[in-house]
């Protein structure tokens, strides 16, 4: 018999990658499904809707899950095995009917997109290209080859658009000389610190993240959401630096454009459980209220800015007031 599971919000039912042998049923609630795009990488979400199966494909074929499956809100899901939904379908022809219309049409999104990707001619544009590896070489620590490709750029690119990051690559490759990543440190007055001891590494650690946050925020300005998410996402992992929180918020802001609620609203649950007092705390809260608004869940959306007002600054309330009033008129409407 097929078992009823209660999932809480902002849990997951499973992983892109997971083996698992069962088909889903959701009975309330609300669920996405995450993928990534084959030809574009970028993520794609699917809402299942009350009724519908999922997780058949890989269970019936025996291979990893090709998406994760993440809990929006608090809902009630049924599981079936295998040989539970065969038995089920067999005498239910108008589930069969609804998984081959679904199949069908997946199958034919996928020939288009490996169409498009035999198709493609792109060319790779060379400046995006030398600021790549300016950066590559940066982050790794290789300090003077970056400097020499940053340097590169701009005598290329005077008016690039990335002339604003190259800037501070060149400024602390240069003043980081000596402690590239490989290369011998020697124990000389050049890299001794004041007290006669070896060069502190922290310094170049705090000046990485520094770096990193500045290309976010340049990316950021420029719309380029995809690129700066990474950018600020690098500096959550690293879990240092003063610019940590701020990451947060740029990476959440990042995931809200893209439409990528729900990885906006894992992103910003962890941060309120990691800095439950900070400043920033109203505008994440916001954030999360954008994000259940962009999923059509005004009544979801409203408690947090509710919550958020209690705490914003004098700039944000204009903002989050406007916010209410449009989610409680959709509300009763």
């Amino acid at each position: 018999m097929p078992k009823a599971v209660q999932y809480s919000a902002n849990s997951v039912i499973y992983f892109s990658g997971d083996f698992d042998a069962r088909v889903f049923l959701l009975h309330s609630g609300h669920i996405a499904l995450n993928s990534l795009d084959i030809e574009t990488g970028a993520q794609v979400t699917e809402y299942i809707k009350t009724g519908e199966f999922f997780g058949v494909k890989s269970a019936l074929g025996n291979y990893p899950r090709e998406e994760s499956a993440m809990v929006l809100t608090d809902s009630l899901v049924y599981t079936f095995s295998v040989a539970e939904f065969e038995s089920f379908a067999q005498t239910n022809t108008r589930i069969i009917l609804q998984m081959l219309k679904v199949f069908s049409r997946q199958l034919r999104n996928i020939h288009h997109q490996l169409e498009s990707l035999m198709d493609s001619k792109q060319q790779t544009n060379n400046e995006d290209g030398l600021f790549t590896v300016a950066t590559a070489f940066y982050k790794s620590q290789h300090y003077q080859a970056a400097a020499q490709v940053a340097a590169r750029y701009r005598a290329l690119y005077p008016a690039g658009k990335y002339l604003a990051a190259i800037g501070p690559i060149i400024a602390n490759s240069t003043q980081m000389a000596g402690r590239s990543f490989g290369e011998a440190r020697q124990t000389g007055s050049v890299n001794a610190a004041p007290g006669g001891g070896a060069a502190q590494p922290e310094q170049s650690n705090d000046a990485s993240v520094e770096l990193t946050f500045q290309l976010a925020e340049d990316l950021a300005k420029q719309q380029k959401w995809a690129d700066a998410y990474k950018q600020y996402h690098t500096i959550i992992e690293l879990k240092q630096g003063a610019n940590i929180e701020a990451s947060y918020l740029g990476a959440a802001r990042c995931l809200y454009k893209q439409a990528e609620y729900v990885r906006c609203i894992q992103l910003g649950t962890g941060f309120i459980t990691q800095f439950p007092k900070s400043l920033k705390l109203a505008e994440i809260l916001m954030f999360l209220g954008l994000c259940y608004q962009g999923m059509d869940r005004p009544d979801k959306a409203l408690p947090f800015y509710d919550k958020a007002l209690t705490m914003a600054g004098p700039l944000l309330v204009p903002k989050i007031k406007e916010l209410q009033a449009t989610c409680e008129g959709a509300i009763h409407a």
